[in-house]
């Protein structure tokens, strides 16, 4: 992008505080009366014609005013955006919340997704800490029909796994316990790659082998950062914000609330903060069509990790429409990060 004059930086700032605040598309006129800016409503339109052909803002209507763009949003997060700080006021009840609960590891996970979607009015989303390498503690399988049988999973960071088998032939519950016994005395300790290299080496029986790959599947799982479990907050909060409620005509309303409420029911949103995530370290902001599916055009996401590379984290963050605080949302998604990452040290999950 080829770079902005400071007047241009200014007027683009201004633009984009005044867009968020009033949800309106604003005018030159509006931004020379509100704001001190120091040359008139011709230069100000001016430098408004040359963002728009910067495509960092945009009019939705001939008459109307402007409106951020993505990449101008972009340009505001990454040039002009004043990041804010938590009050101590606001740091003190947060942390009084979590003394409350003591060492209540899901409550951690709740009350951090509860306390940012209060403070930023907007959906928060959270997955539990877990190992980010997955190795097995003990299991085991009981029979439920003549050819299903149950199996029960605990991992080594204290994770509880099910899964159903299917097997090709009726199996008693006394050799499934018998091979469940052989195959927890090989395989405690080890993860899905190390039990992967002792099936080429072992001539196992197949349901040995079926056991044995069916705990591989899981443990490679395991070690996704995402998981399997989400915790959401606030959703109502979203459809509570102007682009919802009253901006547009009502059929397009109604299909922005479709699309964020499948973006937050079906985890839609996971692919994108996979492909952001596992290369990037600290808080990151995905801005609307910045990602590949359609359903989340309308919405950004500030997301973190938290807890240690290699040991037990997981992500937190929150999901609003473009048109959010993102300087107080980042702030607060860093604090909460960081009252993650002291907590998982102090109760020793890391």
């Amino acid at each position: 992008m080829t770079p902005l004059s400071q007047r241009k930086q200014q007027i683009l700032r201004v633009l984009v505080e005044e867009y968020i605040h009033t949800a309106t598309p604003v005018a030159s006129e509006a931004l020379v009366r509100k704001y001190v800016l120091g040359f008139s409503s011709a230069t100000v339109r001016h430098e408004l014609a040359g963002l728009e052909e910067a495509n960092l803002i945009y009019q939705p209507h001939t008459s109307a005013g402007r409106v951020p763009t993505d990449l101008g949003y972009r340009y505001f997060v990454e040039h002009l955006m004043q990041e804010s700080a938590l009050s101590l006021d606001e740091q003190r009840l947060i942390r009084h919340q979590f003394y409350q609960v003591q060492d209540q590891l899901d409550q951690w996970v709740r009350l951090t997704a509860s306390v940012m979607a209060r403070l930023l009015h907007s959906a928060a989303v959270m997955t539990p800490p877990r190992s980010t390498e997955g190795r097995l503690k003990h299991f085991e399988v009981l029979s439920i029909a003549d050819l299903s049988a149950y199996m029960v999973l605990v991992l080594m960071d204290g994770t509880v796994k099910q899964q159903r088998l299917l097997l090709e032939t009726p199996v008693s519950q006394e050799d499934l316990s018998g091979i469940t016994a052989y195959l927890n005395h090989m395989l405690e300790g080890k993860n899905a790659l190390e039990i992967n290299d002792l099936l080429a080496k072992r001539d196992l029986a197949p349901l040995a082998r079926l056991i044995a790959t069916t705990i591989i599947r899981i443990l490679e799982q395991h070690g996704d950062m995402l998981g399997d479990m989400f915790y959401r907050e606030g959703v109502v909060n979203i459809l509570e914000q102007p682009e919802y409620s009253r901006m547009g005509p009502e059929v397009e309303r109604n299909e922005r609330v479709r699309k964020v409420l499948e973006v937050l029911e079906q985890n839609r949103f996971l692919p994108a903060l996979a492909s952001h995530l596992r290369e990037s370290d600290g808080v990151q902001v995905i801005i609307g069509g910045e990602n590949q599916w359609d359903e989340m055009r309308d919405v950004s996401l500030v997301v973190a990790r938290y807890g240690r590379e290699g040991k037990v984290g997981g992500l937190l963050g929150v999901i609003g429409p473009t048109r959010m605080q993102y300087g107080r949302a980042i702030a607060v998604v860093r604090y909460m990060s960081q009252v993650m990452n002291e907590l998982l040290e102090e109760y020793g999950y890391e």
